[in-house]
């Protein structure tokens, strides 16, 4: 596992917490305090995890868990989700263009494990993309060439000539693959040091003579914090698409290096977990943050959660008397599962009901809610303006007939009275408040 102390320190601060029988403000600062040890021994900034501390404090005081949830279970939610932003947002997809040779240039610092990671991605890309080819361009390390054709093997090709200058390198190979319609070609260059203006001078005539389609930029973990100012050095000299945090398996450092990355505002592509070829992983802080606390259980906690706070939401939407298109999609979304929802309308007086007597096709749900998704969110906030073109018009745009928008508005208004018929707001206040949703 990458990271193993970050996480074993993590899931044993929610272990503890999980295991204490009244979750009050002591309880939570007693949390937030193992929290911060484990990051603070993980190297991630002071200043940061401070931030997070204030926040997960502040929410998992002030919110309401939502029926059939415990504060323990949203203190747990909001660590979750504030170590996710803490490593930065999903990074893009790497879609490339199977019609052409794309090109991508990796740079790094020397020592970073620039070369092995070139060999990894290879491997990673050849299993995509089908044609995939390396330039050696390190003219001063040349024993890389060899490096990276022990580790691919015959998998694929490495080309390198006898030149003193990485560009002519760079543009003969590129040449020779396009040639032969490689999907992509993965440059190794020389490592550089930040400090080195004229290196990374020659690292910026790289970029403008190759023009890549992507460049990645490669960091070693065992840094920390420094991985920050690195990746702020090099996305000053050459637009960096991508990083990749190299050495997590025994980086007692990683945590640091992870979070300042993302602190710079480069986008982590992979990580790089081992030695061996398949030793490289795309980076997802959804999932990575779901492993350092224990398991897809807590992605679990976290969207279940979440759709019980919408629901709530709807809930409380309605007892104000106000219910749209918008509410209405989400009250089809929920219909289609079974969920807190169900149970809660169960208990308003005659709903519970007419709703066991009405019949509610998927599909036909599935549909409406294309339909809604077609209008604007004027539409949508106020139903009774959709007559005439509009109907055309947003039947055209979801794909379905005019006469499908019609049966989707009529089902609206009959909901939409049927909620309205069955408890004043008043009453419906008074039946949240007993369910422990509003004040």
């Amino acid at each position: 596992m990458v990271l193993d102390k970050l996480s074993s320190s993590l899931r044993n601060a929610v272990s503890k917490l999980r295991g204490k029988p009244v979750i009050d403000e002591a309880a939570i600062m007693d949390f937030l305090r193992d929290v911060q040890r484990a990051l603070l021994e993980g190297d991630v900034n002071v200043k940061l995890v401070l931030e997070l501390s204030k926040k997960v404090k502040e929410k998992a005081l002030k919110e309401k868990a939502p029926p059939g949830f415990s504060r323990r279970d949203l203190a747990v939610k909001i660590l979750y989700e504030e170590l996710t932003d803490l490593l930065g947002k999903r990074p893009p997809s790497l879609e490339l263009d199977g019609k052409k040779t794309n090109v991508i240039l990796v740079v790094g610092i020397e020592g970073s494990g620039k070369t092995t990671t070139v060999a990894k991605l290879a491997h990673w890309f050849s299993k995509r993309y089908g044609k995939v080819a390396i330039i050696s361009s390190d003219v001063i390390r040349p024993a890389s060439r060899l490096q990276i054709e022990q580790m691919v093997g015959n998998e694929v090709p490495v080309f390198w000539k006898d030149s003193k200058d990485p560009l002519d390198i760079m543009k003969t190979g590129i040449e020779r693959f396009r040639k032969e319609k490689y999907n992509v070609v993965l440059i190794d260059t020389a490592g550089r040091h930040k400090d080195e203006e004229g290196l990374m001078k020659e690292m910026i005539s790289y970029y403008e003579t190759v023009k890549p389609d992507l460049v990645l930029l490669v960091i070693d973990g065992t840094i920390g914090q420094e991985a920050f100012n690195q990746a702020k050095a090099f996305a000053q000299s050459i637009p960096i698409g991508g990083v990749i945090v190299t050495k997590l398996d025994g980086a007692a450092k990683g945590g640091g290096a992870l979070s300042a990355v993302a602190a710079a505002g480069a986008p982590i592509y992979f990580i790089g977990t081992g030695e061996k070829l398949e030793d490289l992983e795309r980076f997802d802080p959804d999932s990575f943050v779901s492993r350092l606390l224990g398991g897809g259980n807590i992605v679990e906690l976290a969207k279940r959660m979440e759709e019980a706070f919408k629901e709530t939401a709807l809930l409380e939407k309605i007892s104000k008397g106000k219910f749209d298109l918008e509410d209405y999609r989400e009250y089809l979304k929920q219909l289609t599962k079974a969920g807190p929802l169900d149970k809660l309308l169960e208990m308003i007086p005659g709903l519970g009901s007419k709703l066991s007597n009405m019949e509610f096709d998927p599909k036909e749900m599935r549909r409406w809610m294309a339909i809604i998704d077609s209008m604007t969110m004027e539409e949508r906030r106020n139903p009774s303006i959709i007559r005439g073109s509009r109907i055309e018009r947003i039947a055209r745009g979801s794909g379905v007939t005019a006469k499908d928008v019609r049966r989707l508005l009529k089902s609206y208004g009959q909901a939409k009275k049927m909620m309205e018929s069955m408890s004043s707001p008043a009453k419906m206040r008074r039946l949240m408040r007993r369910m422990g949703i509003s004040e």
